[in-house]
């Protein structure tokens, strides 16, 4: 019996996720059994097979294992969970191996960071998923000095940006991990900036123009038709590949002036709201110059693409990994029991229309929502 409590204890977080994510997981699982999701399945296959194109790489791979439509969703339901248990198996490990506190058990079980895709499944499976992997392998490398963690996170990370743009920006991060924990070893970095540069140059040199990137989506298209997949190339992720930088920044920008400014400004006031649990703890303020950082790093994704939400999801999951490696403060019992109505007094949408509602039925929805999150286990 003392085992099992030890191996409970000792795996308390993976086990937590696991279940809570459980129904998301048959919800993903269902969704390719009938011929997938235009973003969530969609964008894992974008490819090379027509040519160099932005987010292409884990899509090649995928795709080049078979033609059978069936076996290929099914090989990318069962990689992409396997991602999943992968993030909370480090997470897991990352969260035993230092002193946590309340805190640190909010953060994680928030609403902007690993409660966002069960209150919005629509945030869920997406490639940020590749980054925030690379980065929590390097937060164990950071505490055991294991060199094959550090190879291991360099090559996750290298896989991630060239399958989508989003995980470059999980670099700063990493950076300021190296500096923080592991000074002396500050020239290992150049592990994640060389595939960083080597993106950089490619994507310059061979990214194609505006008329060669429709060809080569409806190419793309066109291969997904005679796979009978055809209907991942509606409104979806295939409709992204086409933009340029200049192309998303101006649409962006449209969307913020002249159509969603108020959703704009809803979302910056959700991210400060998120903060809250940060603030309980002093070590926070000591490691302010870092969450700046990262902070800063961000601004361009808010600028570049109006999926919001997703945003402050991989911002303040950045913000958690410092936040569990550092040296936390005791918190008194009083600002516990205020922090523990937190994962569900709001709820953050990956984009657009968002809701938050002061008062007793926003917050009974919530606990309703999640009490229904969990039947669909045994449904």
């Amino acid at each position: 019996m003392q085992m099992i409590k030890n191996y409970l204890k000792k795996n308390s977080i993976f086990i937590a996720l696991f279940i809570i994510y459980l129904p998301l997981f048959k919800y993903f699982v269902e969704l390719n059994n009938n011929k997938g999701h235009s973003f969530m399945t969609a964008e894992w296959l974008i490819n090379y097979k027509y040519g160099f194109i932005n987010r292409g790489l884990i899509g090649t791979l995928f795709i080049s294992m078979t033609r059978n439509p069936d076996l290929l969703l099914d090989i990318i339901s069962v990689s992409l969970i396997c991602l999943y248990l992968l993030i909370f198996y480090f997470l897991n490990k990352i969260f035993h191996q230092n002193k946590q506190n309340i805190i640190s058990i909010i953060l994680i079980f928030s609403p902007a960071i690993f409660l966002f895709p069960i209150y919005d499944s629509q945030g869920a499976f997406r490639k940020e998923i590749v980054g925030l992997l690379s980065l929590l392998i390097f937060a164990v490398y950071v505490k055991n000095k294991n060199i094959k963690f550090l190879y291991f996170s360099a090559a996750i990370y290298t896989v991630g940006i060239f399958s989508h743009t989003v995980n470059l920006f999980f670099l700063t991060t990493i950076l300021i991990l190296f500096y923080k924990h592991i000074p002396s070893k500050i020239k290992e970095a150049f592990i994640f900036i060389v595939p960083t540069l080597s993106y950089f140059l490619i994507y310059f040199l061979f990214s194609p123009s505006e008329p060669e990137s429709y060809v080569i989506r409806d190419k793309m298209c066109d291969y997904l038709r005679e796979l009978d997949l055809f209907n991942l190339c509606g409104h979806g992720s295939f409709d992204y590949v086409v933009w340029d930088i200049n192309a998303a920044y101006l649409i962006t920008q449209n969307i913020v002036i002249n159509e969603r400014r108020p959703e704009y400004y809803f979302y910056i006031f959700l991210f400060f709201i998120a903060l809250i649990p940060f603030l309980f703890d002093k070590s926070v303020f000591r490691e302010k110059t870092s969450y700046l950082f990262v902070g800063i790093s961000f601004m361009p994704l808010f600028l570049l693409a109006f999926d919001w939400g997703r945003w402050i999801n991989i911002m303040l999951t950045c913000y958690l990994v410092i936040f569990l490696l550092s040296n936390k403060e005791e918190i008194n019992k009083r600002v516990s029991l205020f922090l523990i109505p937190f994962p569900i007094l709001f709820r953050i949408e990956h984009c657009c229309d968002p809701i938050f509602q002061f008062n007793l039925d926003y917050v009974v929805n919530n606990i309703n929502y999640l009490i229904w999150n969990f039947q669909n286990i045994f449904i």
